[in-house]
């Protein structure tokens, strides 16, 4: 048997490869890890003989993500999110007239497979994962994870450097392929299929796509029947992972297979063909699963005070008015259900790219109708019959009430499932959900900053980008891009990035940038602070004294009104600056009260600018440890500051 015509499926605007191998009585679609060529792949003999032998016992099916081996892989299609990704599949299911089917899911795929037996029960009948990895990154939180953050980033520069080439091949098999060490015809082979899968350049923002998605909250909503398949010496993804899984899944077999070779069609495929035929035609599903994986959106209408003030008139027939345009907006983005809760309106989605978008949507459009809503998000299980109730539902509404007038506030189980999407998030705080008993980490999305097709651009041109929109930066560099919010440290930053190779005096450093940057009171104090005042001069003086305690007194006002009106992230905001500045106050007086004389000023800048540079470059290593590296590493702080990175480095600075 040759290798089966390619045909097209459409996905929304994408073209979507695939091929159709065998008639068994079951339909399996074949989900490769991290990249694919569905024609390639036929030139490795081994690869293709497992193919075959799987069509014996099922309709196999095959096929290549956007952005991927011969589908389409223009523009942002190549780093697709996990919601994208799920409806390549049901695309190609529809196109094969497939109402349900298996997914066997290798390595990376078998996240998509999870997802897919998670969010479209009534399309998956069963799941198999082989040598999947169940968490990617490892930290505090999750202690199972694959790897820490700054392994992740040499992993990710690892695959950069040897991308496509003869030499990283021959790198690569000494981990996915120890039994064709030394075997240059599959080394070969192996190179042509990467660079015919994805292109050099997209391989970094794909894998930063992929390794920053959590699933702690997918695996234990798959309710089909679940094989994980995994060999014990496998190099790659180590044994634990796939046991890890088993933990999670309800009612996951674990087959621990003999071997080290992570590709199933290598050493023992045979062994690997043995469990994935019998369980699949021992597996008939006689009971339909009953709950599925949804993201719930809880919208409702903030009550202001413009709002509250209207006669009750006027207030339904605005409110009636706002329902209507919800529902459209629902509509267009195929919510589930609607159902009212209150004076909220509760929906269904079945990724939660869509639901954010959506919801965004509702936030500005009630803008525009002076109407502010308040929206809250949250991705779990829900009864199938009664799509938008369950703990899903009431974790939403909970964050909805604690979202501002405008606001669209996500769970920390959302954010974790949209990486790749260029959606933007502000800093996470944690709450407790009232009658949940439960603590969460909730994340505004932001309505500002770079689009989301702007950041994934940024990520597949790998260009480095110091980017600053309102109160936040989009920072970009080796395929990765995130959003920090805006401070001292990363302006300071900006300036010396922007002069690379030049040294800039602290004292300019601490001064604004340009007239009229001191943007608040806050600010404006601070900059009195490190005003070149001379030596031995008082650190406050009788007017700046009065002007904190005024402040003070502002602010307290602001926490009572945000405390009794129950707007924590404006209670939370205005504590944060009460703390600054009684610290900054503090510090101007010495033992019994005595007010503070200024050092020398310019080393008072010098320890000022050091320590905000640094607090920057921390921020920056959290969530971005290729950059944190490089800046810790390029950065020279003192009297003079400097960037000079060991070779040159092409920065694009908007600040």
């Amino acid at each position: 048997m040759g290798q089966p015509m390619t045909r097209y499926a459409r996905a929304g605007p994408v073209n979507i490869a695939f091929q159709v191998i065998g008639d068994g009585p079951v339909d399996l679609v074949w989900v490769w890890g991290l990249a694919s060529n569905v024609e390639v792949a036929w030139e490795e003999p081994s690869y293709a003989a497992f193919l075959r032998r799987l069509s014996e016992f099922a309709r196999v099916v095959v096929y290549d993500r956007r952005g991927c081996g011969v589908s389409d892989r223009e523009g942002t299609t190549v780093t697709p999110t996990l919601e994208e990704r799920m409806d390549d599949v049901i695309a190609v299911l529809d196109a094969v007239g497939s109402r349900t089917a298996s997914i066997l899911g290798v390595s990376e795929g078998g996240i998509l497979a999870a997802a897919l037996a998670a969010t479209h029960p009534h399309r998956v009948s069963s799941i198999i994962l082989y040598g999947t990895i169940g968490q990617f990154r490892r930290d505090a939180d999750h202690p199972s994870g694959w790897a820490d953050t700054a392994k992740l980033a040499d992993f990710v520069e690892w695959m950069r450097r040897g991308w496509g080439t003869t030499q990283g091949a021959e790198n690569a098999v000494s981990l996915w392929a120890p039994s064709m060490i030394g075997n240059q015809r599959f080394v070969a082979w192996l190179a042509k299929h990467s660079r015919q899968s994805v292109s050099r350049g997209a391989i970094v923002p794909l894998l930063w796509s992929s390794v920053y998605a959590y699933l702690v909250d997918v695996f234990p909503a798959v309710r089909v029947p679940t094989l994980v398949l995994h060999r014990v010496d496998d190099r790659l993804v180590p044994i634990d992972q796939a046991r890890h899984i088993v933990e999670q899944v309800p009612h996951a077999t674990l087959v621990e297979l003999p071997g080290s070779d992570h590709y199933p069609f290598l050493g023992d495929a045979e062994a690997v063909l043995t469990e994935v035929e019998g369980f699949l035609i021992g597996h008939r599903r006689a009971n339909p699963r009953q709950r599925r994986l949804l993201t719930v959106l809880h919208v409702n209408v903030a009550g202001t005070a413009d709002v509250l003030n209207l006669t009750a008139e006027a207030r339904r027939e605005l409110v009636a008015g706002h329902d209507e345009m919800v529902r459209d907006h629902l509509s267009r983005f195929d919510a589930n259900e609607v159902t009212r809760i209150g004076d909220g309106l509760l929906a269904a989605f079945d990724g939660p790219g869509r639901a954010i978008r959506c919801a965004v949507g509702i936030a500005h459009a009630a803008a525009r109708r002076g109407l502010p809503v308040r929206a809250g998000l949250h991705t779990g299980e829900c009864d199938v019959d009664s799509p938008v109730q369950g703990p899903a539902a009431h974790i939403a509404t909970r964050i909805a009430e604690l979202a501002a007038p405008g606001q669209v506030l996500v769970s920390g189980t959302v954010c974790d499932l949209v990486p790749g999407s260029g959606i933007q998030f502000g800093d996470g705080r944690t709450v407790e959900l009232q009658g949940l008993g439960t603590a969460r980490t909730v994340f505004p999305v932001l309505s500002h900053g770079a689009t989301p097709e702007v950041v994934r651009w940024l990520a597949i041109d790998q260009a480095n980008v110091l980017r600053r929109d309102g109160e936040y930066w989009t920072v970009a560099y080796a395929g990765l891009v995130v959003t920090l919010r805006d401070s001292k440290g990363l302006r300071d930053l900006a300036r010396l990035v922007d002069a690379a190779g030049r040294e800039i005096h602290v004292l300019d450093l601490a001064a604004p940038a340009a007239p009229g940057e001191a943007s608040s009171v806050r600010d404006a104090l601070e900059a009195g602070l490190s005003a070149r005042a001379p030596t031995g001069e008082p650190i406050i003086d009788d007017a700046a004294r009065a002007s904190y305690k005024r402040r003070i007194t502002e602010l307290n006002q602001d926490i009572d009104e945000a405390e009794t009106l129950g707007h924590d992230e404006d209670s939370a905001r205005a504590r944060q600056e009460l703390d600054v500045l009684v610290e900054h106050l503090a510090s101007a007086y010495g033992i019994g009260g005595t007010i503070r004389r200024t050092p020398d000023n310019a080393e008072r800048a010098r320890k000022a600018v050091t320590r905000r540079i640094r607090d920057a470059i921390a921020r920056i290593d959290r969530v971005h440890p290729i950059l944190g590296r490089h800046l810790a590493a390029s950065l020279r702080t003192g009297v003079f500051c400097s960037y000079r990175p060991e070779r040159d480095v092409a920065w694009v600075v908007k600040a």
